[in-house]
């Protein structure tokens, strides 16, 4: 219907100046000159390194096959339907649940918040994908086999493609890396330098290429702007958060300074960082907690904070109502005097809901995150909540199992 329209026609699919039409117009440059850059040939832009570089790799990929925005979204959905049907049958596989156990989490393809972006050319959907690969891997380790190569490169990988769920990725890996230190010290050593080197490998090309410092995308400095600056504690939104007006705080910068770095991203992006940390610094501890706890909240409310039409929106609020029942039921379950049990599916699956958690609220409080950056975990927490509430389904089944053999 989209194409119909001619909301994916080339002009509007490239040239639209957002974020969708940037990833695209970086993954043709790759696709025609092999260079990442968003100049349309051979020379490297620091503008490009905007975006991380994952997704653009793989459009690349896809533009080598067409340059066609509607047929590129039935790749991609194509795709991402493929994976998330082989992850589910993995599942399947490593935990021995009956085929119709596995029916409830069909809900995972229809997912409103994951089909807003599976059929956009940004990086979310991918993602979301990404993460669940990640927690049916995690889940899947035991005793018996603590350890999976996989799970270093896709901890690495998910914060290439989006570097908002860099928290979440360092609180998993963190507790993977604890719990088989003692067990298999060197095979989490390697495991642990493996992810160091995949992650730090962009940084070190940008550092390289641009002689301009360590970072991972030159929007760093933007969106500690966005998420700290005088406006935040009455006007932030859940909504719109990734719109606020970055360049409140470079009145705390020398003007000289300023002008210097208008034709360079990453110049720009250093000042913008120098600013905030200003404005930090400048006000007092009860104001940081209140734009903290500003944040917070907005991050946690389920409901849009300012108008967002469309169905897929308002079928969201319902799914992110149940994503805040499954933090509570993560919540109850840490407060319990039980040992964490990691021979148990049940406790690895609140300790993936305990990193999303974690990784939401430090980054709430770092920068911002909200309703968009947020799609990226709808499709664990919701595997998570259909696992986790579902054990009337397996038990039942199980005891039918149990009676027919007899």
């Amino acid at each position: 219907m989209s194409n119909l329209n001619h909301n994916y026609s080339n002009e509007v699919a490239y040239g639209a100046g957002s974020d969708a039409s940037h990833y695209l117009v970086i993954g043709k440059n790759i696709a025609d000159f092999n260079v990442y850059s968003d100049t349309n040939s051979a020379i490297v832009s620091e503008s490009a390194t905007w975006r991380p570089p994952f997704w653009p790799f793989i459009l690349s990929l896809f533009l080598r096959i067409t340059t066609s925005p509607l047929a590129i979204i039935i790749i991609k959905s194509i795709l991402e339907a493929f994976l998330l049907g082989y992850i589910l049958l993995k599942f399947k596989k490593d935990t021995a649940v009956n085929f119709l156990c596995l029916l409830p989490f069909c809900l995972l393809f229809i997912e409103p918040q994951y089909l807003k972006y599976s059929i956009a050319f940004l990086s979310e959907s991918l993602t979301a994908i990404l993460i669940l690969i990640l927690t049916i891997f995690f889940i899947s380790t035991n005793n018996a086999k603590r350890c999976h190569i996989a799970i270093p490169f896709l901890l690495a990988l998910i914060v290439l493609c989006h570097p908002v769920s860099a928290f979440f990725v360092g609180s998993l890996g963190l507790i993977y890396f604890i719990y088989n230190f003692n067990f298999n010290r060197n095979k989490v050593i390697f495991h642990c330098l493996l992810f160091l080197f995949i992650l730090l490998s962009w940084p070190c090309r940008n550092a390289i290429t641009f002689r301009k410092g360590f970072y991972l995308t030159a929007s760093q400095g933007t969106t500690l702007a966005k998420g700290w600056n005088e406006k935040v504690a009455a006007e932030f939104t859940n909504s719109k958060g990734d719109l606020a007006d970055e360049g409140l705080n470079l009145k705390y910068v020398d003007p000289k300074l300023i002008e210097r770095s208008q034709n360079s991203v990453l110049d720009l992006s250093h000042l913008y960082t120098i600013g905030t940390k200003k404005f930090i610094n400048g006000i007092g501890a009860a104001e940081i907690m209140k734009i903290a706890l500003k944040k917070l909240k907005s991050n946690f409310n389920p409901f849009p904070e300012s108008p967002k039409p469309g169905v897929l929106e308002t079928l969201s609020i319902g799914f992110r109502i149940i994503y805040l029942f499954v933090f509570i039921q993560m919540i109850v379950r840490f407060c319990r005097k039980r040992k964490i049990d990691f021979n148990t599916i049940n406790d690895r699956i609140y300790l993936v809901v305990l990193a999303i958690f974690m990784g939401q609220s430090i980054m709430a409080v770092y920068i911002y995150t909200g309703l968009r950056f947020n799609t990226i975990y709808s499709l664990s927490l919701l595997f998570c909540f259909l696992y986790l509430n579902t054990d009337f389904l397996r038990n039942r089944l199980n005891k039918k199992q149990i009676h027919s053999k007899k």
